[in-house]
């Protein structure tokens, strides 16, 4: 555990690049963050324990909380990510399935477009080899989605067209109200069809809709070109999920889509429309403990 902490420490003291682009080095000091970790004690673990004379059973405590496992990135043109490590992903025309330009087409429309990369998080990978912190489940820079390598898909939606959420209002919409009918009018917008594409005026609303969408790829699947990360998005993220934006500015806290106000937002519109967020999956674990693991005992958060 010390040593998790002394990297971060290094990391977060280290220079930092410009608001626009970030690299592992802000990704590190924006890990730091007891809001987005969310950490508690939730229940016990049981272990027995046999020696010559007999057997006992040892306990340790069943921990819940958050770690940062991917970097989601929604951009304008291909090469344009924030995350400066994955850039160059963009670029390799042996998995480049087809580009889409659409310069000088944005600032007046209310249709959007964007590309969206989802990357395991280095950071996460690193946090997860604490002893008092559940495993991450991803690996360190694996491209769990590139919409440039699924492009016709990311392009047109078709993969999606049977799915009721496609069709149906106020069915998965990126929107904090509960009822059905607000949910659909003051959504930011649905997250089906999982295409680049957005009818929004707002340009941080739209990036971050589609950056959602990217991450729904990989939690959900379908006929798509996409890494699987081995969590669905009921198992492990809230609805809305929890995000923490880096780019263009750097936030010490999570949030869920849907929930600010477009006063809240002004301060994070990108004149090149390049934003990059940390999305936070929920993680449950045992402690280590000795001997043979017999089983836990939930009770809910103790602190």
């Amino acid at each position: 555990m010390r040593i998790i902490i002394l990297i971060l420490f290094f990391f977060a003291n280290a220079g930092a690049v410009n608001a626009k682009t970030f690299s592992a080095t802000n990704l590190a000091s924006s890990a730091i963050s007891e809001d987005c970790l969310d950490y508690c004690i939730d229940g016990v673990c049981f272990w027995l324990v046999c020696r010559f004379w007999g057997c006992t059973v040892k306990t340790t405590p069943h921990i819940n909380h958050n770690l940062p496992d991917f970097v989601v990135s929604s951009y304008n043109e291909p090469g344009d990510n924030s995350f400066l490590e994955v850039q160059s992903l963009d670029f390799m025309p042996e998995i480049q399935g087809g580009n889409l330009s659409t310069k000088g087409k944005r600032a007046n429309s209310s249709i959007k477009f964007k590309e969206a990369s989802v990357i395991g998080n280095p950071v996460a990978y690193a946090m997860g080899k604490a002893e008092y912190l559940c495993k991450s489940k991803v690996d360190p820079y694996m491209p769990y989605y590139l919409s440039t390598l699924d492009a016709k898909m990311w392009r047109s939606g078709l993969s999606d067209m049977l799915y009721p959420s496609t069709w149906t209002p106020g069915m998965n919409e990126v929107s904090s109200n509960k009822n059905q009918t607000d949910k659909f009018l003051k959504s930011w917008g649905s997250l089906y069809p999982r295409n680049g594409f957005l009818n929004q005026t707002n340009e941080v609303k739209a990036a971050a809709v589609i950056a959602a969408r990217g991450l729904e790829v990989v939690n959900e699947g379908g006929a798509r070109i996409y890494q699987s990360a081995g969590c669905t998005s009921a198992d492990c993220m809230k609805e809305n999920g929890k995000w923490q934006m880096i780019s263009p500015i750097q936030e010490n806290s999570c949030s869920a889509f849907g929930v600010e106000s477009v006063e809240a937002l002004q301060d994070k519109v990108d004149e090149d429309g390049q934003y990059g967020w940390t999305a936070w999956r929920n993680y449950g674990c045992c402690t280590p403990g000795p001997g043979a693991f017999i089983g836990s005992s939930i009770t809910g958060c103790l602190n």
